[in-house]
């Protein structure tokens, strides 16, 4: 297997990188790269289909999907990345404060700068010139690699559903989220949505105010992303902890606004394998009620998922470390880096990814990835360039262990 390193070129990596910085992607509009992934993958031999994801404003947004064919001998791998980037209103977050030009893709000081950098476009480079590097070698393939670059991760995982939906079943798959090249088994999921508080639009009393008993909701769902006790210890959520994601479930109110009668408070909810969104909604109207029983003025709307478009992102149990997957990728990894890999919830702990729709469609699925997240959201987003180098040499190795 180490012959396959022969055939990385550690500086394409690198390259593609910051070229797929370079080809805006926000969220919802990633046609574009989609459209050039696909023809980056056409020209060097791939089976390619150019999927179109149906948008709610009846529009589409586009992904790649490229496969090397194998013998049908043997179990199918996908290497999967998104290709959208973070989208706060249309623009880059907190544009004005950025050293760096967030689509130059610049070098400085063992790093390459730009918006996606570390979420994901190192990622997908990583994936691409891994398989460049099976392709070269001319390895027999008794099953096939399948390199799905799909939308709206970052939208509930559309692109993935869809993937999904298309009829993509491989039996192992490699998300290769920024996880600090840790060997992620198993991650949270979110259930997100709004809580609307009606009350009366006028200038006199008597005066139901909105954002006054906005106020209770947001008491009652405080404080912030700290672990949530349990309905036996005299919290409000039914789960069972669980002991790779510890600090979880954690819930956060992330915006509030207000129109006229309506004040509308958008929540985010992290949440372990057992909870559910339907178990999640009741135990949230349970709280609600609570407070309407305390005070009769107190009337409330519970929007669960927080659009048609976006759905949640469901938590799923762990891929067992025994797994052939897991295997091959904590021995390509130690192979590669000369050290054993964390192992676990590891470095994207609290963070959500695509794995969790294709665990729940049968795939065995890993997270693995370069990139290390000191704070999230960014300002001058960065991936290390020596991790995007090993995240590419150790897909490789796996890729050729688990196909030939």
């Amino acid at each position: 297997m180490s012959a396959l390193l022969q055939h990385i070129e550690a500086e394409e990596a690198i390259e593609l990188t910051r070229q797929l910085i370079r080809i805006p992607s926000f969220l919802w509009r990633e046609s574009a790269l989609g459209r050039w992934l696909a023809e980056w993958m056409t020209r060097r031999g791939y089976e390619v289909e150019l999927q179109a994801v149906p948008l709610r404003d009846g529009e589409a947004t586009h992904q790649a999907i490229g496969r090397l064919a194998g013998n049908g001998q043997g179990p199918a791998l996908m290497l999967c990345g998104h290709t959208d980037t973070s989208d706060w209103n249309g623009d880059v977050f907190r544009r004005e404060h950025w050293q760096y030009d967030p689509f130059g893709g610049e070098i400085a000081d063992g790093k390459i700068y730009g918006l996606g950098a570390l979420n994901m476009k190192a990622g997908l480079a990583s994936m691409l010139i891994a398989a460049e590097a099976i392709r070269r070698s001319g390895l027999p393939l008794k099953g096939d690699l399948i390199l799905a670059c799909v939308v709206a991760e970052t939208g509930g995982g559309v692109g993935a559903l869809h993937l999904i939906e298309s009829g993509c079943r491989p039996d192992y798959c490699i998300v290769t989220e920024a996880g600090n090249l840790d060997v992620g088994l198993i991650s949270v999921g979110y259930a997100q949505g709004k809580i609307r508080v009606f009350g009366e639009f006028k200038h006199r009393l008597p005066y139901v105010n909105p954002i006054e008993k906005a106020t209770k909701v947001i008491n009652a769902f405080s404080p912030s992303y700290t672990q949530i006790p349990r309905t036996e210890d005299g919290g409000w959520l039914r789960y069972q902890p669980h002991p790779l994601i510890p600090g979880y479930p954690a819930m956060a109110i992330r915006d509030i606004e207000h129109y006229q009668d309506v004040t509308t408070v958008a929540f985010d909810l992290r949440i372990i394998p057992g909870m559910t969104e339907d178990s999640v909604r009741q135990d949230m109207r349970k709280r609600l009620e609570a407070i309407k029983r305390a005070d009769p003025e107190f009337e409330y709307e519970l929007i669960i998922p927080q659009s048609d478009q976006q759905p949640n992102m469901p938590a799923r149990a762990a891929t067992p470390a025994d797994a052939p997957l897991a295997k091959a990728l904590i021995a390509a990894h130690r192979q590669v880096a000369g050290v054993e890999p964390r192992v676990g919830a590891g470095h994207r702990i609290g963070a959500t990814a695509d794995t969790c729709h294709f665990k729940g469609a049968g795939i065995t699925c890993v997270e693995y990835g370069p990139g290390f997240i000191p704070v999230w959201p960014m300002v001058d987003e960065c991936v290390s360039i020596d991790q995007v180098v090993t995240a590419t040499k150790t897909l490789a190795l796996t890729a050729g262990m688990l196909l030939n």
